[in-house]
């Protein structure tokens, strides 16, 4: 049976509430990792930036007199902090900090286009807002990540045992 506009608006809500949680386990682990302070600085400064979506999308959530999915937000950190304890192993962590972090932007990004659509066609203008400002902030640091692929590729290699 196909979902009305509101239910669709509110599984994309929680799902995007479920990726900000999975993004602050990121961020948070990322930080701890990099030993570079150009690439714990990009990534403490995004953590703050997350906790802020993560607020916003939750009082979204309440504004529909829902609350978020506790188990699509256990799934969330659970993955994340796997993500976390895999990048601190293997000796090239700066590439795959800086790949995973650019990979989630990217996975965000396509969460909130799909989440102001959604949000304009159930006619909720606050929700279709909050994620196009968000989107933008996300599309700033995938750029902001971008720009350190030469940094990071450097760092792998200067990393990697020889």
């Amino acid at each position: 049976m196909a979902k009305t506009p509101q239910e669709q608006l509110r599984a994309y809500l929680k799902d995007a509430h479920a990726l900000e949680q999975m993004s602050l386990q990121m961020t948070q682990a990322a930080a701890k990792a990099s030993k570079d302070s150009e690439l714990r600085q990009l990534f403490e400064h995004h953590h703050q930036e997350t906790e802020e979506h993560e607020r916003l999308i939750r009082q979204r959530i309440e504004a529909h007199g829902d609350r978020t999915s506790t188990v699509k937000d256990i799934g969330a950190r659970v993955a994340a902090m796997a993500k976390g304890v895999a990048a601190s192993l293997p000796p090239d962590t700066p590439g795959r900090l800086v790949r995973d972090g650019y990979v989630q932007e990217h996975t965000e990004i396509a969460s909130y286009e799909l989440l102001e659509r959604v949000a304009t066609q159930a006619g909720d203008s606050e929700t279709a807002d909050v994620a196009r400002r968000i989107r933008d902030n996300e599309r700033e640091t995938a750029e902001k990540l971008a720009g350190m692929w030469d940094r990071a590729a450097q760092l792998s290699l200067s990393t990697t045992p020889g």
